[in-house]
């Protein structure tokens, strides 16, 4: 395979793990499980809405590409975290084990493969640990949590959300645009708003056309 033609399989693996609220640390089951909590969330007979449809058309794509492309990426394989690992094994007490994780463990990887971890758990109270780590100093441990309460579809991130962006570095700000894009959620409207009236007149562009409603 070239590498132009790699370069294209792992630009499609990684706008379909953004489609899916994912960064490129997720493994096959942390796929399934972001896929399946989607398809629930956005499927038209469960919503009643039809402009869900083409959200939940857009989590399909991305899980067979996802799929199809498993056995190629099978060696590439997430780290796993010793301190991660047991608190999801702590059963009723895992939501707070992983908390901890994500507010003390010195491992930036931990901390971001916690907060993926509690996006996956699908529990609305997981936000209440994950609020801490948008203010995490590594930039890409807040991002697993942006990753995190989009998957979850916590609201009431919207404006904690917001605020990460203005204070952000510009890779930051670029990587939650992108976020807010593949995922379409709506806890990104007041974020869209401020990108919107941004001094980097690219995000800007592409917040005014994120905020632009679905036809």
């Amino acid at each position: 395979m070239s590498a132009r033609e790699d370069r294209g399989r792992e630009d499609r693996r990684g706008s379909a793990l953004s489609t899916l609220a994912l960064g490129p640390g997720a493994d096959e089951d942390d796929i399934r499980a972001a896929y399946r909590r989607l398809a629930m969330r956005y499927h038209p007979d469960a919503t009643g809405d039809p402009l869900t449809a083409r959200r939940f058309s857009r989590v399909v794509r991305a899980y067979k590409v996802l799929v199809a492309g498993e056995s190629e990426a099978a060696g590439k394989r997430r780290a796993r975290y010793r301190s991660v690992e047991e608190a999801r094994a702590s059963g009723a007490s895992d939501l707070f084990s992983l908390g901890q994780v994500l507010a003390s463990d010195p491992d930036s990887g931990a901390r971001g493969a916690a907060a993926r971890a509690l996006g996956l758990s699908g529990r609305s109270a997981a936000y209440v640990f994950l609020r801490r780590a948008l203010y995490d100093t590594v930039d890409e441990v807040a991002l697993e949590a942006v990753r995190a309460v989009a998957l979850l579809g916590s609201r009431q991130a919207e404006g904690e959300v917001a605020a990460l962006y203005s204070r952000a570095a510009p890779s930051l700000k670029e990587g939650i645009l992108e976020i807010a894009s593949a995922t379409g959620e709506r806890l990104f409207r007041a974020t869209l708003e401020a990108a919107s009236k941004g001094e980097d007149s690219r995000l800007r562009a592409l917040a005014l056309r994120l905020a632009r409603p679905d036809k």
